[in-house]
Formats: structure tokens, C-alpha cells, sequence
């Protein structure tokens, strides 16, 4: 099996259990499969709501992660257009996906965390261990998306990209590419920070602060622009999203 089919089977298996597992929520109304800081201060009464909207949400997350996934040979049966405007969809619907089901937990939750009485691990207040998690989750999204982008925007060098993002990029336009493609990693990542920290200092006090909302969807958002900026910019340069 060559690294593109591995790369379709994985992406396309996590969409189907993503999406069989949203279909399940918003079927039966069973929350169960939320962690428990996600309905921690959810009434009895509403957690069949809850579920059924986290699971559209993730349902239709899922069927975005499945239109990403880079079908072998679909490019070539149905041309490249149609494939781009796919994945771009599919990216999306991904976002929006994610967005409306975290809506969903901080409408019924007050917040996208909340914790019980004991805390979230043994020895730590919910205080203490919430900032430490939240610090930990975003120096490694930092790592993951910030760092890598920022060094391939000043280096010029897209050679972390995929082959297929490349094949068509003429060698003077590879400079640019990476700088767009750097810039745009670098804000997805500052958008997927920002929701973090949003979600995570929300649960500090109760009702939630609205800026704190306010950061959780401002996050999203800037998370979702730098995810369909960093598609576009390989199709304006590549011609296309697979090359």
C-alpha cells in the first residue's frame, strides 16, 4: 500500500468514527461519550439536548474529515477542480462542525469546562490544574502549528509540504508559497490557542465571563480562516490541492 492510500485510509477512518459516533449522540440523546468537564453542570433534563447537538456538530465535523481525505485517482476521474472545491468544503464543514458542537457544550454547560468538587486530578485545585492544562495543550499546539509555520514563512522553504502540494509550483514561486502557507499555519495556530485558552478560563468562574466566550469563538474562527487560507494558497500555487 503506497503512502497516498495510507493517507486516505487514515483520514477517511477517523471521519467514519467520528461521524458514527455523532450519529450515535444525537440518535439515542446519550451524552456519556462527553467528557465529564463538558457536562459537569449540565441539568439531568438537558442532557439529551446536549447530546444531539454535539452530535450533529461532530456528525458533520466527520463528513468534513472524510471530503479532506485524498482519494487515489479522484482528481484524475473527476478533475482537479472538483476535488479542490471538495476539500475546501470539507474543510469548512470540519470548522463549522467543531464550532457548533462547542456552541452546543458552552450553551448547556456555561462553559466550555467545567469541573466537580474533587478537582481534575489528586493534590491540584480545579484552579491550578485548569491553568497548568491549559498552558501544557498550548505551548504544544504552538509547537505543532505556530513554531512550523513561522519557520517555514522565513525560510522560504515548503519542503515540510506533502509532494503533491508541490508538483506543480513553479521552482521562483516556492519562496511564496511558504511564506503564505507559513503565514497562514502560524494563524490557524493562534486560532486553535486562542479557543484553547478561551474554553479553559472559562471554567474558572462561574457563569463564564463573556470574554471569555467571546475568545472561545474568536478562536474558532481565526482556527478555521488559517485552515481554508492554507488550502487555497496550494491550490493558487500548485494549480491544485493534490497536484
Amino acid at each position: 500500500m503506497d503512502a497516498e492510500m495510507g493517507e486516505f485510509l487514515a483520514a477517511f477512518g477517523i471521519g467514519i468514527c467520528i461521524v458514527v459516533l455523532g450519529a450515535y449522540m444525537a440518535v439515542t440523546g446519550d451524552a456519556r461519550m462527553l467528557h465529564g468537564y463538558h457536562r459537569a453542570a449540565v441539568p439531568a433534563a438537558q442532557m439529551p439536548a446536549l447530546a444531539r447537538a454535539t452530535g450533529i456538530g461532530l456528525a458533520a465535523s466527520g463528513v468534513g474529515c472524510m471530503m479532506l481525505a485524498p482519494f487515489p485517482g479522484l482528481a484524475d476521474a473527476l478533475g482537479t477542480g472538483f476535488t479542490d472545491v471538495l476539500s475546501i468544503v470539507g474543510a469548512a464543514l470540519l470548522v463549522l462542525g467543531i464550532g457548533f458542537a462547542l456552541g452546543a457544550v458552552i450553551k448547556f454547560n456555561g462553559s466550555l469546562f467545567s469541573f466537580g468538587p474533587a478537582g481534575v486530578s489528586a493534590g491540584a485545585s480545579p484552579r491550578w490544574a485548569t491553568i497548568g492544562f491549559a498552558i501544557l495543550i498550548c505551548v504544544v499546539a504552538v509547537c505543532a502549528t505556530v513554531v512550523p509555520g513561522i519557520m517555514m514563512a522565513v525560510s522560504g522553504d515548503p519542503s515540510a509540504l506533502h509532494g503533491y502540494h508541490l508538483v506543480n509550483v513553479a521552482a521562483r514561486d516556492l519562496p511564496a508559497l511558504a511564506r503564505w502557507e507559513g503565514g497562514s499555519m502560524a494563524v490557524m495556530g493562534a486560532g486553535l490557542v486562542a479557543g484553547i485558552l478561551g474554553g479553559m478560563f472559562g471554567a474558572l468562574r462561574r457563569p463564564s465571563p463573556a470574554w471569555t466566550k467571546a475568545l472561545t469563538a474568536t478562536g474558532i474562527a481565526v482556527f478555521g480562516a488559517g485552515l481554508v487560507a492554507m488550502l487555497a494558497v496550494i491550490v493558487y500555487f500548485n494549480g491544485s490541492l493534490m497536484g
